[in-house]
C-alpha cells in the first residue's frame, strides 16, 4: 500500500499516547450527568451554579437534563466544568492501534475489490481464488490512503 509517511508518523504518534487513556474507558457512566453529580458531590446548589455561569436556576436544570440525553453543547459541558472547578477532557479514543485500523481497513477495500473481479471471472471459468497473498499484492499495488474510507 502507498502509504503517506506524514500520515504514518502522525498515526504512531497517536498510538503511543493510546495507553495514557486506558484509564478514561473505565470511567463509570453516570446516570445523572457529570454536572449533576459532581455539583452535588461539593454541595453546591443549583442557584449557585447557574449564578456562576449566569444563568437562571431553571436553565441549570435543562443544562444538566441536556447532558444525561446527549444533546449538550461542548462548550455549554466546559462552561460548567469550569464553574464547578473542574477541567473538561475530551478525547475520541480508538478501538485499535490506528496502523492496525488502517491496515484492517486496506484488506476489507482490496477483499471487497477482488471479489467483484473473482466473481466476473467465474462467469468465465477462470477464477483462481482469493487468498492472503494475492490480498496483500492487490494492496501494494492498488489501494492508496484516499481509497481507505470510500464506501462501495
Amino acid at each position: 500500500m502507498s502509504l503517506n509517511p506524514t500520515l504514518r508518523a502522525a498515526r504512531r504518534a497517536l498510538d503511543r499516547q493510546l495507553p495514557a487513556t486506558a484509564a478514561i474507558r473505565q470511567l463509570p457512566s453516570l446516570h445523572q450527568g457529570w454536572i449533576a453529580a459532581i455539583r452535588k458531590a461539593i454541595g453546591m446548589p443549583q442557584e449557585t451554579l447557574a449564578s456562576r455561569l449566569g444563568l437562571h436556576k431553571q436553565r441549570v436544570s435543562l443544562l444538566e437534563q441536556r447532558e444525561r440525553s446527549g444533546d449538550i453543547k461542548l462548550s455549554q459541558l466546559r462552561d460548567a466544568a469550569d464553574a464547578l472547578g473542574c477541567d473538561l477532557v475530551y478525547a475520541l479514543l480508538p478501538r485499535e492501534p490506528l496502523d492496525a485500523m488502517v491496515q484492517r481497513r486496506a484488506r476489507e477495500r482490496a477483499a471487497h475489490e477482488l471479489a467483484a473481479v473473482e466473481r466476473t471471472m467465474q462467469l468465465e471459468d477462470q477464477a483462481t481464488g482469493i487468498d492472503a497473498e494475492r490480498i496483500d499484492e492487490y494492496i501494494a499495488r492498488h489501494i492508496t490512503e484516499k481509497d481507505l474510507w470510500r464506501d462501495g
